[in-house]
């Protein structure tokens, strides 16, 4: 084995051969990393021990079910690159529609807060969004936010603070958000203990399980958001598709109008989306 396209060609076969469905895209996604990783052009196609060594490698925790993008090292979201891995939660295209509701209602004044910000993938597509706009991204977990602070750096914004803490916690209490937006923990216990292996075994349980039938840390949000929000701030959940109903009697409950859910690509309620009212 010389060549990339030979090396791509044995890549597709391990992983076909490990029952991998995306085999060939995997393949071709791996060998392209490898060229990135090493700044090779198009036209070096000599394949060295070393950059076989690492193809090995990535084929090798492939095979061991870990999740492609931590092996890739960066996932594609809202037209940025991000860079993910083990102990941060791997962002998801479902994830994107929050953004993109998030900037339809941005009123152009006051800054945005994104809750259990993992990655950062929601602030900083904003923030590369709203250059002029002060974004501010909260998690709990140190090691989600050192991917987020890798992120920031990897994309040079300069309008995005992430700090750590539990959820508004270690922000100043005062009304200055005009936009509030979070991807929470919403699994329920026992519907997480029915996930499939690759997600138990490698993402991080704290970004995705929530007590009270998935419904706890949304609850804390809707009440807990209140005092960082100026008059008529719009506040957007990620939920899960069969949460709809009791997110939006939390919402409601907590003093909201104007509540109501957007459904995702595959036609299933995703986000909540409510105004706050003094």
């Amino acid at each position: 084995m010389r060549t990339f396209k030979q090396a791509q060609e044995y890549a597709y076969q391990q992983l076909s051969s490990s029952g991998i469905d995306n085999a060939a895209n995997e393949a071709r996604w791996l060998v392209e990393q490898l060229r990135r990783d090493f700044a090779l052009p198009i036209a070096e196609d000599i394949l060295t021990q070393p950059l076989l060594s690492r193809l090995q490698r990535w084929l090798l925790r492939r095979q061991n079910a870990e999740p492609f993008q931590y092996i890739l090292g960066n996932v594609e979201f809202f037209s940025l690159t991000l860079l993910v891995g083990p102990g941060v939660l791997i962002p998801r295209p479902e994830t994107e529609l929050l953004v993109e509701e998030a900037l339809k209602r941005y009123t152009g004044a006051g800054d945005i807060c994104d809750l259990c910000t993992g990655s950062g993938a929601i602030a900083l597509a904003l923030a590369h969004a709203l250059p002029k706009t002060q974004v501010v991204g909260s998690d709990i977990s140190d090691t989600a936010l050192s991917w987020a602070e890798r992120n920031l750096r990897f994309l040079q914004l300069s309008n995005v603070t992430f700090c750590s803490g539990d959820l508004l916690a270690p922000l100043p209490r005062e009304p200055r958000f005009s936009l509030l937006t979070a991807n929470p923990p919403y699994i329920a216990p026992l519907e997480y203990a029915q996930l499939p292996a690759l997600i138990k075994n490698h993402e991080p349980r704290l970004a995705l399980e929530a007590a009270d039938d998935g419904l706890a840390i949304i609850r804390r949000i809707a009440h807990e958001a209140r005092p960082y929000l100026l008059p008529n701030a719009t506040i957007l959940l990620e939920i899960g598709n069969d949460q709809g109903p009791q997110v939006l009697q939390i919402l409601a409950t907590a003093g909201y109008r104007d509540c109501h859910l957007k459904k995702d690509y595959a036609h299933l309620n995703r986000i909540a989306i409510a105004k706050f009212t003094v």
